[in-house]
């Protein structure tokens, strides 16, 4: 048994199956790395640089910071959908790599598509993993967009056990014509 949960657990290091960002009733991270509760005090995942309101088309750049003192190998998962209304959960705008440290994985049920770590988007400095990646507003604005994102703050043993997962959520209106 302890083979195979190393086996499942080292082959994320390339990024986790789509849909595990906890938004819109989703799994999170923890469906695999389960040793610890969810958002465990000592760490933390952010989103920043997405605007106060968003103009329609416009591309920004935005990053995923993950904290953990101890961490030695950091991941995530990130999705950025409508908030409300008929569109909830669909996605909005295009999620891109601005780098060869995350890449764009679909969900060819729901049509999302998430951005996450690639292998060598998995390092660590100085207790912190960033990304660095490119949002495009939808062109059409359909109401507020959610960006949800889960993070694992790995230990780095390649088994599911002994790592951290956090969740951060980020809600965008559309900006007024």
């Amino acid at each position: 048994m302890a083979g195979a949960l190393a086996l499942g657990a080292a082959s994320f290091r390339k990024g986790p199956p789509p849909a595990h960002t906890g938004g819109f009733g989703e799994p999170t991270c923890r469906e695999c790395h389960f040793d610890a509760g969810l958002n465990e005090p000592g760490g933390a995942v952010a989103i920043t640089g997405v605007p106060g309101r968003y103009a329609a088309g416009r591309t920004y750049d935005l990053e995923v910071t993950l904290r953990r003192a101890g961490m030695l190998r950091g991941g995530f998962q990130l999705a950025a959908r409508f908030a409300d209304g008929d569109r909830a959960g669909r996605p909005a705008g295009t999620l891109a790599p601005a780098d060869g440290r995350t890449a764009v994985v679909w969900d060819t049920t729901t049509h999302v598509g998430y951005i996450e770590h690639t292998e060598t988007g998995t390092d660590v400095t100085n207790a912190a993993a960033r990304w660095t990646i490119r949002w495009t507003a939808p062109a059409e604005p359909a109401g507020a967009v959610t960006f949800h994102v889960a993070a694992n703050a790995a230990n780095d043993d390649d088994s599911p056990l002994g790592d951290f997962i956090y969740t951060a959520t980020v809600k965008v209106s559309v900006a007024r014509r």
